[in-house]
């Protein structure tokens, strides 16, 4: 009986296929353990109660889970070079993906970003809007400049603009600089006049306040 052969060979083939890739799963479990969760992460990051139940796995694993960071975090759940898993820039709500894809082409290509204004500097600031920056900031994406904390970022200080409308003024008038020395005749050291500007005191975030704007920004603690 042809039909009854065809319907035996199909299902053959179906369990055949459910043994090569349940294999392929146990092994990358096994021998990949952080790219494997990562890659599991992202699969189901639309999901906050899925991404909660998998961060709980990884943590039973004893694979650390770190929130994002400008200069290791790619759009997705990726794994460092410690082998940690880093949240993926394209999780935080607000960011938007051209954004995020245009942070990492400009990280790939020029290096790490050394401080907040170097970060303004080097963006596209078409792309890389102010909501961009503050999403970044509020979700902890500039904490690894160390020399500011999240609020500073986000709030104004005592001379009524926050760390981010600073850097943002002070990266176009350094790219509007260059444009004008590139357009010189006789050019000249681009920006050399032109100096960060002061950021004023302002108390952090207490813990309780800083957990909650993560899990506005990200779904979770």
């Amino acid at each position: 009986d042809w039909e009854a052969f065809a319907a035996y060979a199909f299902k053959k083939s179906q369990s055949t296929c459910y043994s090569v890739g349940a294999y392929h799963t146990g092994y990358l479990k096994a021998n990949y353990p952080a790219e494997y969760m990562a890659s599991v992460l992202t699969q189901y990051q639309n999901s906050i109660e899925k991404v909660s139940f998998f961060m709980e796995e990884c943590k039973n694993r004893n694979i650390p889970v770190l929130g994002p960071h400008v200069n290791e975090s790619q759009k997705d759940f990726a794994v460092n070079a410690e082998g940690e898993i880093r949240f993926g820039m394209g999780a935080i709500k607000g960011t938007g993906e051209s954004a995020v894809m245009a942070i990492i082409e400009e990280r790939d290509e020029n290096g790490p970003f050394a401080d907040i204004f170097d970060f303004a500097k080097r963006v596209n600031l078409r792309t890389v809007n102010k909501k961009s920056f503050e999403s970044l900031a509020k979700a902890g994406g500039f904490d690894c400049f160390e020399e500011f904390h999240r609020r500073q970022y986000v709030e104004p200080d005592e001379e009524g603009n926050s760390l981010i409308e600073k850097s943002i003024r002070y990266a176009n008038r350094m790219q509007e600089e260059e444009a004008s020395n590139q357009s010189s005749l006789f050019g000249g050291a681009s920006g050399t006049d032109i100096s960060k500007p002061k950021v004023g005191r302002i108390e952090p975030y207490g813990d309780i306040e800083k957990l909650n704007i993560e899990k506005e920004m990200v779904g979770l603690y």
